[in-house]
């Protein structure tokens, strides 16, 4: 693990909260200007509780991918990142009308090592629903403005064009979903296609977390290399007091 700042005139310096932190610098701590450390170590206690049991370390730090279920797992080649949050600590927030409980009390990236095929096949499954249709769509355009597609299509109705355009259009959402799915069927025995159902995520949601970008199909980030500043990135627990 990598030495800890020393700062005489922080409480927190050399202590397991500037651990869990993980800012590296003094200069780069975000709470370094604080007059209430009490409240940051109240905070740094509680969210300590919310984590699944063992951290969330280890998936990150591990060299196999977390989503092949196979028995011989791919080996890490990168790391796909999950948002989450939890309302706890809870904190008032300023509005236009007032004050309300802020919506995110905490929020941290789950890191978890991931093998260049999930990766690739975690990147089918968010695109291809918008690729396929964006291509039908394309090609639809090209030949609806065929003289021998337009005109016949125009002598039924000036809008007639529009509207093919728009049917085969639908039809590609249509055709990108069903292949998407099927694809992500074929890929279950092989791999877990929802990181909402791995075991850590899974004990992070009965624990209050939920994902900051719920809208997406994987809700996954991915990078090659891993972040290493801030709340959730430090390295597995250590025996600091």
């Amino acid at each position: 693990m990598e030495k800890l700042p020393v700062n005489p005139n922080c409480e927190l310096s050399g202590t397991k909260y500037c651990a869990m932190l993980n800012m590296h610098t003094c200069a780069a701590c975000t709470v370094r200007d604080s007059e209430n450390k009490s409240e940051i170590k109240s905070d740094l206690d509680l969210y300590e509780t919310l984590l699944p049991e063992g951290g969330v370390a280890r998936l990150f730090e591990s060299k196999d991918c977390q989503f092949c279920k196979t028995q011989v797992k791919g080996k890490r080649r990168g790391y796909a990142i999950l948002d989450m949050a939890h309302p706890e600590p809870r904190r008032v927030q300023k509005w236009l009308f007032g004050t309300r409980p802020a919506r995110i009390g905490t929020m941290i990236p789950v890191q978890m090592s991931v093998c260049t095929k999930c990766r690739r096949r975690f990147l089918m499954m968010e695109y291809l629903p918008v690729v396929v249709p964006v291509v039908v769509g394309f090609i639809a355009l090209i030949v609806v403005s065929m003289d021998a597609v337009k005109n016949p299509l125009v002598d039924l109705s000036m809008f007639a064009p529009f509207g093919a355009w728009i049917v085969a259009t639908l039809l590609g959402v249509i055709a990108g979903k069903l292949i998407t799915d099927g694809l992500e069927r074929g890929w279950r025995k092989e791999m877990e296609t929802d990181v909402m159902r791995h075991p850590v995520i899974a004990e992070m949601v009965n624990k209050g977390w939920t994902p900051i970008t719920a809208k997406s199909r994987t809700k996954l980030l991915f990078s090659k290399s891993r972040l290493a500043k801030g709340l959730g990135t430090g390295d597995g627990e250590q025996p600091l007091e």
